[in-house]
């Protein structure tokens, strides 16, 4: 018996598709893995430097992610302590740092991250235009004694 070639071609397609199909079920999954705690960061891939301000806002995305089965407690010395940022170019050189906040209270911080839950906030650095020009950076957050880094890059406004 002699088989069309559209059947062929059909349980050809049929067969690459099941392959296609498992590989995509086990790939690896990117961010924080089964079990583990951990920060996610998201930050615009490239932000524009506003030509005469002395501040660019850059947005950020905090996600803290808690993907045990159990809940976490989170701890600080201080409220100072909880986001933190230092931003460096690509080869690692400082650029800016978070500045030291001259009052603080001096009282510890905490909070609580339930099992297989997250912690989302939004922040904006404030890069100090001075310091910067169209280039790739690097932003290294600590958010509750989570760190993270992002790369991104600063394009001049056009």
């Amino acid at each position: 018996m002699r088989i069309p070639k559209f059947n062929m071609i059909v349980t050809t397609l049929l067969i690459i598709l099941v392959i296609g199909g498992i590989g995509y079920y086990n790939r690896p999954v990117v961010g924080i893995p089964d079990g583990e705690i951990g920060l996610e960061i998201g930050v615009p891939a490239e932000h524009v430097l506003q030509a005469g301000y002395p501040v660019v806002p850059l947005p950020v995305v905090l996600r803290l992610r808690n993907r045990t089965n159990a809940e976490i407690a989170l701890k600080v010395k201080n409220p100072c302590q909880v986001f933190r940022y230092v931003v460096t170019t690509e080869n690692g050189d400082f650029v800016q740092a978070m500045p030291a906040d001259t009052v603080c209270t001096q009282q510890i911080a905490t909070n609580i991250i339930r099992a297989q839950e997250n912690i989302e906030e939004l922040k904006q650095v404030p890069l100090d235009a001075q310091r910067y020009q169209p280039g790739p950076y690097q932003l290294h957050i600590k958010y509750w004694n989570y760190t993270a880094i992002e790369p991104f890059r600063l394009v001049a406004n056009q």
